[in-house]
């Protein structure tokens, strides 16, 4: 049995009807709000797209210009190209190499102090002007490309691991302002 206000307000509406007319509007209106909270979604998804996209491009572009400085390493080391400048110390091939508008600096480590310097000569780093220095090991007669140029557009963040370009070994860092590679054949002697 039901509560008799519970009856009575089952009474009056069991007689009445809504509008269709009304009854669209109350749908249509309903689909609207749907529709509208799913909008802040969408623009949350379409902006995490956004950064998502934007950072695999950043990734595929700073690999591609690694890439192009190791092959380009990799290719000045092997050229057997006349140096522009022979010198035994830094001062001296910065003199020779007098069109440079930035100053050698080797960078950190022990490996220079033990290699002999032979020359350089101008050269290009991710299409930027660099310098290419020669060493040769005394003992060994190896010999070793350092190249060097500052950071700029085309240079900033290039790092790799040693990786093996062409016969080469090419390492690609960064000290201070200056974008570094070395460079040195991979020859296997029997």
């Amino acid at each position: 049995m039901m509560d008799p206000v519970d009856q009575r307000l089952s009474d009056h509406y069991q007689g009445k009807t809504l509008n269709s007319a009304r009854l669209e509007s109350i749908l249509a209106e309903s689909q609207r709000n749907r529709q509208r909270r799913k909008l802040p979604v969408y623009a949350a998804v379409a902006a995490m797209l956004m950064v998502v996209f934007g950072a695999l491009h950043q990734y595929a572009l700073s690999h591609q210009q690694v890439s192009i400085a190791l092959r380009e390493a990799a290719m000045n080391h092997l050229n057997k190209l006349q140096l522009d400048a022979q010198a035994r110390t830094l001062a001296e091939l910065q003199l020779g190499l007098g069109e440079l508008p930035f100053k050698l600096e080797l960078p950190d480590g022990v490996l220079y102090e033990k290699l002999a310097l032979i020359g350089g000569r101008y050269c290009t780093i991710s299409g930027n002007l660099a310098a290419h220095l020669k060493f040769a090991d005394p003992d060994s007669g190896e010999q070793f490309s350092l190249f060097m140029t500052p950071t700029g557009d085309g240079t900033q963040k290039l790092f790799s691991d040693p990786e093996e370009v062409d016969g080469v070994e090419v390492k690609l860092w960064q000290e201070k302002d200056v974008v570094y590679a070395m460079a040195k054949s991979l020859e296997i002697n029997p």
